[in-house]
């Protein structure tokens, strides 16, 4: 893939070079990923693809997204109560979310890098917080 958000080309090449089919469906997919806010629900991204193409069923973009993560083009996040959200992995990132308001804060890898090396050494805890959000207040709510 390229330097910077990929293109719908960019990954459609990947999904081919792991042996994957690309069809108009994953096509579809991809684009709606792509043409949309940066974290999206499964459901979101759905309704755009059966906006733009009805024929595809829910379940090939379930299926579509869960292979994407598989090869890491995209993460998913859950973000508090409700569905886990997707986001393209082209920018690694943590989550704060704020228990007031519901705002997102992304927050750069390295924020929690001396905590990571803390829960490893003191505990021999591998810790993976890009799986779910931090909690708290932003600015704006404090």
């Amino acid at each position: 893939m390229t330097a910077g958000p990929p293109s719908t080309d960019d990954i459609l090449s990947l999904l081919r070079r792991r042996g994957d089919r690309v069809t108009a469906s994953r096509r579809a997919v991809v684009e709606a990923l792509l043409s949309g806010a940066h974290h999206a629900t499964a459901d979101e991204i759905a309704t755009r693809v059966s906006e733009a193409h009805p024929e595809v069923h829910r379940a090939t973009v379930y299926r579509t997204l869960d292979r994407l993560a598989e090869l890491g083009v995209v993460t998913h996040v859950h973000l508090g109560p409700g569905p886990s959200t997707f986001h393209l992995n082209d920018r690694p990132h943590h989550h704060a979310v704020c228990s007031s308001c519901g705002s997102v804060v992304e927050v750069p890898l390295a924020a929690l890098d001396d905590l990571t090396a803390r829960l490893r050494t003191e505990h021999g805890f591998e810790l993976s917080p890009q799986h779910f959000a931090l909690s708290g207040r932003c600015r704006d709510c404090r």
